[in-house]
């Protein structure tokens, strides 16, 4: 590494580290599908997305990075039998920037009497890992989103419009969003700001559940050689509304034999308080082959069976 390139990784472990614990597990906010990850090679990283990438899932977490989002990607996870996590997103270059289109949809099962009052539905529980519970009821969540990017002065700027819908058994209520963010890359760093989820709260059941507003300062930097490898790093630090701080790191590593076709290795680390099943390590790995993009990530729980999800994309 450039002696600009070797102090990355102790600035973004201290950036990932210098917070406090995410405490709770009732669901007093929702839906639980904008707090889950967003993107196969994100969960993979921990969920601390690699700001310097111009993947279209972008526009899941930074609006500032839509002015280079290219191609297509599509996920699916599975939490057990219980429930199941959909993505799709596509950007490309227009009006003298970057346009993108996202589309989220959770589908999983709570017990028939939680969904009865608005404190029934609130007393959910926030833990990822009750997707993986059976129950009497269905229920869906799902976010559109369409956003706009573009450079200015050497900055990343965007902003993400969303339609958020949930249903719950018979109970069902929507409402809008806003998402807004700016970015810079500086030599091999890059580093953005973002404020998500901002908008009225949801009306169900004669009360009301508010949005999990949130704002993220991220840094990642360039894939940079060490030996055969091309390593980079990702970190982030998420803080809510309510007082959450949810600091993430993810590495990733590179192996191309032959040009065109990668091979890569990834590993992430989210903090979790004790009142949350998922395990803090995630893990995954891609194969990159001319324009197509084959993902994997694997999410563990301290009990039970574990999550998979799998990713394809088109650069």
């Amino acid at each position: 590494m450039s002696a600009m390139e070797r102090p990355i990784l102790p600035i973004l472990l201290l950036l990932a580290s210098g917070a406090a614990p995410l405490w709770g597990q009732a669901r007093d906010r929702g839906p639980i599908v904008l707090e889950l990850p967003a993107s196969t090679r994100a969960l993979a990283l921990g969920n601390a997305f690699a700001l310097g990438s111009g993947d279209s899932d972008g526009i899941f977490y930074h609006p500032g990075l839509l002015s280079r989002a290219q191609g297509m990607a599509a996920g699916v996870q599975w939490f057990a039998s219980g429930g199941t996590l959909t993505n799709l997103s596509a950007g490309q270059a227009w009006f003298g920037g970057g346009v993108a289109l996202g589309i989220q949809h959770l589908g999983y099962q709570v017990p028939a009497g939680a969904i009865g009052a608005i404190d029934d539905i609130l007393d959910l529980p926030a833990d990822e890992g009750s997707l993986r519970d059976s129950g009497e009821a269905g229920a869906s969540e799902m976010v559109i989103s369409v956003g706009y990017g573009r450079t200015l002065k050497g900055i990343w700027v965007g902003t993400v419009a969303k339609f958020i819908d949930q249903t719950l058994g018979y109970r069902t209520a929507s409402t809008m969003a806003v998402d807004l963010g700016i970015a810079r890359a500086q030599g091999p760093i890059t580093v953005g700001l973002s404020a998500q989820n901002m908008g009225p709260a949801m009306a169900m059941a004669g009360g009301e559940i508010p949005l999990p507003t949130r704002f993220t300062l991220g840094a990642s930097s360039r894939a940079a050689p060490v030996g055969p490898l091309d390593v980079s790093v990702s970190s982030a630090v998420s803080y809510r509304l309510d007082g959450d701080v949810v600091p993430s790191l993810g590495l990733e590593v590179g192996y191309w034999p032959v040009n065109g076709r990668t091979f890569v290795g990834r590993i992430g680390y989210r903090y979790r308080s004790d009142a949350y099943s998922a395990t803090p390590v995630t893990f995954g790995g891609a194969f990159l082959g001319d324009n197509i993009i084959l993902e994997y990530a694997f999410q563990g729980f301290d009990e039970g069976d574990p999550s998979h999800r799998f990713g394809i994309g088109w650069r």
